[in-house]
């Protein structure tokens, strides 16, 4: 039996190695790419339409300060609690098909709220619209993660997180134009939100033309299935065979992957993952950016903005910023490393948040508001995307689906509160307050970067794994030093925690 195994197995191996060639992988990878980072359009999407949206709403449904603060922030905690429920979904059915899902459960949800004609409808549109959102977020960083090549996992992950700002920015646009184009509340907000069911049925339509992962296909034991996916993504038998050992290692290591195991976690390099993701995941909304974004023409009524299409206008700027600080993160993620950008996007945010505060406080007009807004999304962009990306580099494939989902969940609740409470806050402690307590929260943030986050730049997921073992070390394979470091660690760490055959003792 074992013969013929083999037999077939060299075969397959053979017969994939001569179909594959460099330009289809890459065109394989890229799309996937492509229909993966689209999925955080839908969340973009929906963050921009609804500053726009809103004030319609509630001028068409009559809405109170609550209720309007309801549907601003019930989206974000519905998707943080639906995403521990994506994570099981992931590694049950896949990572392709529970995208699919996250894809359908949007595009319904969105046509809900299209029809809503009350309060109650409207949420129940939205807790549906938050539910596939909160699919999307959890599976699609994972998928990325567990596809493209590790010296360009930093750049390739978080285009996600730039298709994100890419919404923001298209549902600013959206807004404008239908709030100057067409008569009556109830109609402009209508159209803005009938517009979100296109972008889910083309993801749908992209779909067919992925693989899943090969790592998860690995993890579920659909073995030959993963070295035909790989050998399409990777057109070097060497390669190929390399990793798939690798893979195997790893989950032959794995002992449980249970959420228990996630979140209550007994070993050095699983404590150091959850703290990392988890901080990360709080420390990206922590600092005011959704509310910011949920209620820029809020804002810029405060800054001497009267009008409600003018708002709409002076809305465009600030999501521009924050796309164009994306732009200037992302590529230096894999040149610079993940903790440069981290640093310098949190003691940006201090400042461009200290003087955010004083132009309110001293009334120092609206060109002020408007440049210190921009300028703090700018660099919020600076070091959010990392947000979404270490969570699926510092786990291990089997627990890997379950620590996004915990992130994600952490970190949507987090946004939802803040969005939710907002308004509340600031007539509490007035604007000028609360963006200076928001201020205080971003120093805090930026030294815990500092002593907390390790750098994981060019390491494979394999790898990282191991680095975490040995505590936060600014670690990268690009320098040839480091890269003894992480492999000499990995060489002691198995010495001392495998027997005679090589499986694993220890605690890892």
């Amino acid at each position: 039996e074992s013969f013929w195994k083999r037999i077939l197995h060299d075969t397959l191996f053979t017969r994939i190695m001569e179909t594959a060639t460099p330009e289809s992988a890459k065109a394989l990878i890229y799309r996937t790419v492509v229909f993966c980072s689209m999925t955080s359009m839908l969340l973009g999407y929906d963050v921009g339409i609804m500053a726009g949206a809103l004030p319609n709403m509630t001028e068409d449904l009559q809405l109170s300060t609550t209720e309007e603060e309801i549907i601003a922030g019930s989206l974000n905690i519905v998707a943080g609690l639906c995403a521990v429920l994506a994570g099981y979904t992931a590694d049950r059915i896949g990572r392709k098909k529970a995208l699919g899902i996250a894809c359908v459960v949007f595009a319904v949800g969105a046509g809900v709220m299209t029809a809503a004609t009350n309060f109650a409808i409207l949420f129940i549109g939205r807790i549906i619209t938050g539910v596939g959102v909160g699919f999307g977020l959890v599976i699609a960083p994972l998928y990325l993660s567990e596809v493209v090549p590790p010296e360009k996992r930093g750049f390739l992950v978080c285009l996600f997180d730039v298709i994100l700002n890419v919404g923001i920015l298209e549902g600013y646009v959206v807004g404008y134009v239908i709030q100057v184009s067409i008569n009556g509340a109830g109609a402009r907000w209508r159209l803005m939100i009938a517009i979100a069911i296109l972008p889910p049925l083309m993801i749908i339509a992209g779909l067919f033309s992925l693989a899943e992962s090969p790592r998860w296909l690995m993890q579920v034991g659909r073995e030959s299935e993963a070295l035909a996916v790989m050998g399409k993504m990777i057109p070097d038998p060497d390669a190929v065979q390399k990793l798939q050992r690798e893979i195997k290692d790893v989950i032959a290591a794995e002992t449980s992957n249970s959420y228990y195991d996630v979140l209550c976690p007994n070993s050095r390099p699983l404590k150091a993952a959850l703290h990392i993701s988890l901080g990360l995941a709080i420390a990206q909304q922590i600092t005011g950016s959704e509310a910011v974004i949920y209620y820029t023409p809020e804002i810029m009524k405060h800054a001497g903005i009267t009008s409600q299409s003018e708002q709409m206008l002076w809305a465009l700027p600030v999501g521009c910023a924050k796309l164009a600080g994306e732009l200037v993160s992302v590529p230096l993620l894999d040149t610079q490393g993940r903790v440069p950008m981290l640093l310098i996007g949190g003691a940006m945010q201090f400042i461009t948040l200290f003087f955010l505060a004083l132009s309110f406080l001293y009334k120092w007009g609206f060109a002020s508001t408007l440049i210190f807004v921009s300028a703090f999304m700018f660099f919020f962009e600076v070091a959010a995307p990392i947000s979404w990306l270490m969570p699926s580099e510092v786990y291990s494939t089997g627990k890997r689906g379950k620590a996004q989902s915990a992130a994600v969940t952490v970190n949507r609740i987090v946004s939802g509160t803040i969005a939710i409470s907002f308004l509340s806050i600031s007539k509490a402690l007035s604007i000028p307050g609360t963006f200076f307590l928001f201020c205080g929260i971003a120093f805090i943030v930026t030294i815990w970067y500092f002593v907390v986050v390790p750098e994981t730049k060019g390491l494979s997921l394999e790898d990282v794994t191991s680095l975490l073992a040995q505590g936060k070390q600014n670690t990268s394979v690009n320098d040839d030093e480091d890269y003894e470091s992480v492999d000499g660690f990995k060489n002691e760490y198995f010495d001392d925690h495998t027997d005679e055959k090589g499986r694993d003792i220890g605690d890892s």
